[in-house]
């Protein structure tokens, strides 16, 4: 980490300053450029075994009693089962998008199973979801227990009622691009709060975040925090998280490498904030991928970059103490935080979970 700040951009409702506690702890997974490809086996040598324990942490391999694809969101349900959204066999490359951003349609939806529901035991319990998704992003679990899905190939948003495992809801319109109200390009994560306001991460090409009322009706959009030697527009709104207590929703800028958070328009009353007004920042933090909320930590998952290591990290919501572990954790995507605090970590490449416990 180059430096690390969290700077209050609106001083009436500041939340905290940095105490950063940094923890140079020498990783797992070997040099540059020698990580294998998803479909080959992983190699189990003195820094790549099935659980490696350093100062902070224990990381183990999480292996699904059946195979799954490419993790691209994870989630806890109500059971405390572990949820994957996975591409099956498919993969992300230069194949799949045409120039305009619109998806390559000769591959069709996914036929496999693209949901697997997995027991803290590894046991696969349930799967779902063939032939709906083109290519899975992000998820997301709602109070009520249904599902909340990107799709970046669709260029939509669903909701899956958890009971029947059907779409329905969808914002965006299937397989068509776009920056109006009505349309997002490869939408990247949403999250969705208890009074039924969804917010949605889009995402790779128009790079706002939306937010629409229970019926998918737009309410507001939020742009980037202007702050002093920062970028003043998003840069892949990758993940989001919604801490509703505290009437906050953060986004991990990711290529700005940074996280901001906003006003999310939840409570009511006087002192009732309008959604996007600019509460605090952390900057410099590297390449964000995942961020989640639990009991007011924000837990987040950085890819390398030029100047900062690959690493996870939490921030104190109320204190703004913020700590480094798990350094040299890479090619991460999705992230999600059980009730007991143990963390589970979805990597492309190689293409399996990480359970992370700290000590």
């Amino acid at each position: 980490m180059r430096s690390s700040s969290i700077a209050c951009l609106v001083a009436a409702t500041c939340l905290f300053s940095v105490s950063v506690g940094a923890l140079p702890i020498e990783y797992f997974y070997g040099e540059d450029g020698q990580l294998q490809q998803h479909e080959e086996p992983i190699e189990e040598t003195e820094d790549n075994a099935d659980n490696f324990q350093q100062d902070r942490e224990i990381v183990a391999l999480f292996d699904p009693s059946k195979p799954i694809g490419q993790v691209s969101g994870l989630a806890i349900n109500k059971n405390g089962h572990i949820v994957a959204f996975h591409r099956s066999g498919r993969v992300w490359d230069e194949k799949s998008f045409n120039s305009d951003e619109t998806f390559n349609k000769d591959l069709g939806p996914i036929n496999n199973h693209t949901f697997a529901i997995i027991d803290r035991e590894k046991k696969v319990v349930d799967e779902f979801g063939a032939g709906l998704f083109y290519m899975p992003h992000g998820l997301t679990i709602d109070s009520n227990g249904d599902y909340w899905v990107t799709d970046v190939g669709s260029h939509q948003v669903h909701k899956i009622d958890a009971k029947t495992q059907k779409i329905v809801m969808s914002l965006g319109e299937k397989l068509v691009p776009g920056e109006d109200q009505t349309h997002f390009c490869k939408p990247t994560d949403v999250a969705v709060a208890k009074n039924g306001h969804i917010f949605v991460a889009d995402g790779y090409c128009n790079s706002r975040i939306l937010k629409f009322d229970s019926k998918g009706r737009l309410m507001a959009q939020i742009n980037a925090a202007i702050e002093d030697g920062q970028p003043s527009e998003f840069a892949i709104p990758h993940s989001l998280a919604l801490i509703e207590d505290m009437n906050i929703v953060c986004v991990a800028d990711r290529e700005n490498q940074r996280v901001q958070c906003f006003s999310a328009g939840l409570s009511e009353g006087d002192r009732t904030l309008p959604t996007g007004i600019p509460i605090t920042s952390a900057t410099d933090i590297g390449r964000v991928f995942a961020i989640r909320e639990r009991e007011h930590y924000l837990i987040g998952v950085t890819g390398k970059s030029e100047d900062v290591e690959a690493q996870m990290f939490s921030i104190n919501m109320k204190t703004g103490k913020t700590e480094t572990f798990a350094k040299g954790l890479r090619d991460t995507h999705a992230l999600a935080v059980a009730a007991d605090g143990v963390m589970y970590v979805s990597q492309l490449e190689p293409s399996r979970i990480l359970e992370v416990r700290l000590l």
